[in-house]
């Protein structure tokens, strides 16, 4: 009986550290993957654009519009990497976090990561038309509960 015991908790061990060791290379494929993605860069540039556009059409009044954006991805990078982590853990494995990782480092990975913040300027300024919000507001008017 001893000796089943011991056999259990030397698999329950072995298994353990197999999940960490697992859970770490997970990590850091993850933190490479954000560090590949340039995603606080991304971040800035985003907003950079988008606030730029508020600027120029006279909706905002900024001051430093890089350097503001550069202060505000400060603030969501510190909370954003751990919620990151939860997410590729939850919908990746670690081989295709390689695969993505490996895609990341070629030049048509980086140049799809360059030119995100200019598709994404486009769906703001998609959903800014008057015509479409237009349409989104008669869309939710017809599915407001009554």
């Amino acid at each position: 009986m001893k000796k089943i015991f011991f056999l259990f908790a030397i698999l329950f061990v072995a298994t353990l550290g197999t999940v960490k060791a697992q859970d770490a290379a997970m990590v850091t494929e993850i933190k490479k993957s954000i560090e590949l993605q340039h995603t606080r860069d991304i971040m800035v540039e985003t907003m950079s654009l988008q606030y730029k556009t508020l600027v120029d059409n006279g909706t905002l009044a900024i001051d430093n519009v890089q350097a503001m954006s550069e202060e505000i991805a400060d603030v969501i990078m510190g909370n954003i990497t751990d919620k990151l982590i939860k997410f590729y853990t939850d919908n990746y494995t670690l081989d295709e976090l390689k695969e993505l990782n490996k895609f990341l480092t070629t030049p048509v990975g980086q140049k799809n990561i360059k030119l995100a913040p200019q598709a994404a300027l486009l769906g703001t300024q998609a959903v800014q038309d008057p015509d479409v919000l237009s349409k989104m507001q008669a869309i939710v008017m017809k599915h407001l509960n009554k």
